[in-house]
């Protein structure tokens, strides 16, 4: 099947879920409970997320850590022995329920309630982690307009969009993705970096010299995309970024001790 036809079919199946949004009842974005209260959320995934927020984690990687274990600004056992070019992560939490449901309609049926919410707790996130520091802008990580084409949104700028209107920042727009590149889905990490290398490029420098940018996405799993996309950025002559991320991809027992 050609891009474009694919393009078609995604487009009718992103119109079908909008009409059945219209007439069916709200439900829970993670669950699917019919009594969804709170930007698509029922109550008990609206505690669960609340849990997922409050959970400790490396500020290098952006990994689980376990309890009673201190936190280094260094980096933690599991990160990579590469330094990451981004100064540091913020995030809200690990790839687990209701997080993956909510990530998943964010990227295939646009909830902007959900895009707000998840905005709104990671500018809090940011605002909190990094009291002692500026940005100039915000800086979504930009999606290939082959996808976005198929998509028929691009979910990591509605999410750029919520958290930099929380922060009073602008948006930037300047970070563009060059290259159309296979999901990082699936991919073992010794092809990760490989796959997104030379992803992305800076169409204008003057905006992004001597700037600071929370460089905003919505999953990071080995942190290889949000590296290229910060090498793009700081070879612009940007100051220095900080990734802020909705979730982090790692296995349950990362942090099932944590309710055990």
């Amino acid at each position: 099947m050609s891009e474009w036809a694919k393009a078609l079919v995604a487009a009718m199946r992103l119109g079908a879920a909008g009409l059945a949004d219209l007439f069916l009842p709200d439900v829970c974005a993670a669950c699917g409970a019919e009594d969804a209260a709170e930007a698509g959320l029922c109550a008990t995934c609206n505690v669960k997320l609340l849990s997922l927020v409050s959970l400790p984690y490396c500020p290098r990687c952006g990994a689980t850590i376990g309890p009673n274990i201190p936190i280094y600004e260094d980096g933690c056992a599991a990160c990579d022995t590469t330094l990451p070019r981004f100064a540091r992560v913020v995030r809200l939490g690990p790839y687990g329920d209701p997080l993956r449901g909510i990530v998943r309609d964010l990227k295939y049926r646009r909830w902007g309630g959900l895009c707000g919410r998840l905005g709104g707790l990671l500018a809090e996130a940011v605002a909190a982690t990094c009291r002692d520091e500026s940005f100039d802008l915000a800086m979504p990580v930009p999606m290939h307009w082959r996808r976005r084409l198929s998509r028929g949104h691009d979910h990591a700028r509605l999410l750029g969009r919520a958290v930099a209107d929380k922060l009073d920042l602008p948006l930037g727009n300047e970070l563009i993705r060059v290259r159309h590149t296979p999901p990082q889905v699936g991919l073992p990490r010794s092809q990760r970096a490989q796959n997104v290398r030379g992803a992305f490029a800076v169409s204008h420098r003057a905006a992004i010299e001597g700037a600071k940018i929370l460089l905003v996405d919505d999953v990071t799993t080995t942190g290889a995309t949000a590296n290229e996309a910060t090498r793009a950025l700081l070879a612009a002559g940007a100051l220095r970024v900080v990734l802020a991320v909705v979730t982090k991809t790692e296995p349950p027992t990362a942090y099932a001790q944590h309710w055990a």
